[in-house]
């Protein structure tokens, strides 16, 4: 076996965990020949094929799996050795955290100015896109959820939860009182089956829905621009004036924190895990 080059390892876990060389690329800032020519090297020193090269890019063989297994332990423990020894550099990573866009919009990034003030040298980089990541692959740092992975190997905490109201105008708001006809605003079909939207539905029918969209924030300016009623977290409205109205049922979803062990190795990452279960707690908990 030639010898071993453990920058090279460094490649193969960001190719196994990303699958597609040119996003392994970006994410260790060289290009797509480096990636390719490193892999090469290493499958050349252990005398093994650690990938399978496909149309849906690189898929790990079972030497891969095993060597991924014995070397991400590996790699955790360096990081967390290198912070040790240079604390200057402590903090000269980004947390990426993953969220739906309202818990970032409307409360996690504000809450988290706090922490920011404490140690101005973090740094944050925030996901709000719809997909769920996969902490295991490291495609982010924290994913906070509003339901738990049927599957995986995360590291699950509940933060708490979130309570629903009923929102719009004066004029909607008294014609819902008044148990008269109204009409309301919801997710598109693709999210039919969230229990938000399910409670609309089945409380004023399909035939009411006069505007539906995936966004929180958009869903809260189509009810104060007198579309209707609409469904959305009360902690959206925490700076607003106008009215809002309990539904008969209270309706609560749970916010839960993903995270691994790897997160958990870091110093400026576990800061902010810490910070996140602090202002959940003292924001939602119920």
């Amino acid at each position: 076996m030639n010898k071993l080059n453990w920058d090279d390892l460094k490649f193969f876990l960001t190719l196994y965990e990303t699958n597609t060389v040119s996003v392994a690329a970006n994410r260790l800032n060289v290009n797509y020949a480096t990636v390719s020519r490193r892999i090469d090297r290493l499958e050349n020193a252990l005398k093994l094929k650690l990938f399978d090269r496909t149309q849906d890019g690189f898929i790990s063989t079972i030497e891969g799996r095993l060597l991924y297994d014995k070397s991400i332990t590996m790699r955790d423990k360096i990081n967390s050795l290198e912070e040790e020894l240079s604390p200057e550099s402590k903090f000269n990573q980004n947390t990426k955290i993953s969220m739906v866009p309202f818990l970032a919009e409307h409360f996690v990034i504000e809450n988290l100015h706090s922490l920011h003030q404490r140690f101005p040298e973090l740094r944050f980089e925030i996901d709000t896109s719809s997909r769920n990541v996969n902490i295991s692959k490291q495609e982010a740092d924290i994913a906070l959820r509003m339901e738990l992975p049927e599957k995986g190997e995360s590291i699950c905490k509940k933060l708490g939860e979130i309570e629903y109201v009923l929102y719009g105008n004066e004029y909607w708001l008294d014609k819902l009182v008044k148990n008269e006809n109204v009409n309301i605003i919801t997710y598109s079909n693709l999210y039919s089956h969230l229990p938000e939207c399910k409670y609309l539905i089945e409380k004023f029918g399909t035939k009411s829905i006069r505007i539906q969209s995936d966004s929180v924030s958009a869903q809260k300016r189509a009810s104060e621009s007198g579309y209707g009623i609409s469904l959305i977290p009360r902690i959206v409205l925490r700076n607003d004036s106008y009215p809002f109205i309990r539904p008969s049922e209270e309706i609560y979803r749970e916010i839960w924190m993903l995270t691994s062990k790897k997160t958990s190795y870091s110093t400026p990452k576990k800061l902010v895990m810490d910070e996140l279960v602090r202002i959940f707690r003292n924001a939602f908990s119920k």
